[in-house]
């Protein structure tokens, strides 16, 4: 996942110390989001490969079977 910072929508206001952004919070853990695409999704890094773990590698269960030889 491409978690690279957005930039900011809107000045910034020093006087709130905020980036001019709404704050976007994780789905499942409640930390702000900062990145581009945990702000898409609503879920950071951390709970999103809790969630979606990666695919199991089919070709590390392949084996060799012992035949009988056509004619």
């Amino acid at each position: 996942m491409n978690d690279e910072p957005l930039p900011d929508c809107a000045p910034a206001n020093p006087a709130d110390g905020g980036t001019g952004r709404p704050p976007v919070w994780c789905r499942v853990c409640g930390r702000p989001l900062t990145g581009r695409a945990s702000r898409r999704t609503g879920l950071g890094p951390a709970c999103d490969a809790k969630l979606h773990p990666d695919r199991p590698d089919v070709r590390a269960r392949r084996h060799e079977v012992e035949q009988d030889r056509l004619f």
